[in-house]
């Protein structure tokens, strides 16, 4: 079983719409209340947090399932770090939120109880909602425009991974993004020279809002946009490019990847728009996107050292810093193989998962997945 989140529009009426911003905005007066006793108290554990806030809530308003999500809000581990919360969200759990598909509804808890609210989903959500085997709870959210959005949290089976597929090394980096053992390369440089412009842009709009002679509406108004469009066009490049990675594997293969912790920390950039990108690089977040969209085609993700691999040779296993050229060319100095060096580490990734067991433990024959051409892809970014 896997959980997987749904953001499915939410059709309310005027009426309902300012109740579920009375709502928002008196879960948000719960969570900084609950905060401001934690931090006076310095108790974040969420049950002694519960006996010390639990009745100040209620007597605010909160229905009882919503008080104790506002204290498990600031109970988590990341409570203790929060300065404060923004009206921009609400946590329901099954007791609060239910879905009923036949009409395609949710019925949540409001401050003026309990509202029942039409969907707007296309046939992406509406398979995922079908193949729910149970709704855990949803997140109430209101975005940048003014519309209501519900994330829906479901349970859903995954299938198991038959044996007998094949070994997919995968290899990450800056210039090409991803490089697959099978041959096929996806170019870093879109999302890249997108991170720059967005880099540029907010220095430009920053120093336009220190003046105080340009500090004009129109300014502030091009900051808020400016805020999160960043991180929804890397979102959305990175969930085309692991779709385009998982989409050709079948159920029982094996994607073999390196074990990028800690990669910030051990390696350094020179430059700033080097070290910009650096900092920034989505490999956490990559990771993660293959592996949950792998697991529910039935593929199974290695993990396996990544040192040394851009190193060593393929054809004979000769390893030396000097058989990498330059960022792009391996050449073996001990019997002259020559080729791509994202593509040369990708192999030895996927060789390095046979060698854990990957083909001799129930998940595969061990056959690994080469092709010596390589095929440099460009994704189609979405326009932001």
């Amino acid at each position: 079983m896997q959980t997987l989140s749904v953001r499915c529009t939410l059709k309310p009426t005027s009426e309902q719409a300012k109740a579920l911003e009375a709502t928002v905005q008196l879960f948000t007066e719960g969570c900084n209340h609950a905060l401001r006793v934690a931090k006076e108290r310095g108790e974040f554990r969420r049950f002694r947090l519960h006996r010390l806030v639990y009745k100040d809530l209620r007597a605010m308003g909160l229905s009882a399932n919503l008080a104790v999500q506002a204290i498990a809000r600031v109970g988590r581990k990341r409570g203790s770090r929060a300065k404060f919360y923004q009206p921009t969200s609400c946590q329901y759990d099954q007791r609060t939120f239910s879905l009923r598909l036949a009409d395609e509804t949710v019925s949540l808890t409001t401050v003026r109880g309990r509202m029942r609210i039409p969907l707007k989903i296309g046939n992406y959500q509406r398979h995922l909602l079908r193949q729910a085997k149970s709704v855990q709870g949803a997140v109430l959210t209101k975005g940048p425009k003014g519309k209501w959005y519900v994330h829906i949290q479901i349970r859903v089976q995954t299938p198991e991974p038959p044996p007998g597929g094949r070994v997919v090394g995968l290899d990450l980096g800056q210039k090409a993004l991803a490089t697959l053992s099978t041959g096929e390369r996806f170019s870093g440089g879109p999302l890249k020279g997108k991170r720059l412009h967005y880099l540029r842009k907010r220095a430009e709009v920053r120093s336009r809002l220190d003046r105080p002679s340009e500090r004009t509406k129109g300014v502030k108004l091009l900051w808020e946009r400016l805020r999160g469009r960043e991180a929804r066009f890397v979102n959305a490049t990175l969930h085309a490019l692991t779709r385009r990675i998982v989409d050709p594997l079948e159920p029982g293969d094996i994607l073999a990847i390196e074990d990028l912790t800690g990669i910030r920390q051990r390696t350094t950039k020179r430059g700033k728009e080097e070290r910009h990108l650096h900092n920034l690089w989505p490999y956490s977040r990559l990771h993660f996107l293959l592996e949950y969209k792998a697991v529910l085609k039935g593929v199974r993700v290695v993990v396996v050292d990544p040192r040394r691999t851009s190193q060593e040779c393929p054809r004979c296993g000769y390893t030396s810093r000097e058989n990498r050229r330059s960022q792009a060319l391996f050449r073996c100095r001990a019997c002259g193989f020559q080729h791509n060096a994202d593509w040369v580490a990708s192999v030895n990734i996927a060789r390095r998962a046979l060698a854990q067991g990957a083909g001799s433990e129930g998940l595969g024959h061990g056959q690994l997945a080469l092709m010596p051409g390589n095929r440099l892809t460009h994704l189609r970014l979405l326009a932001s």
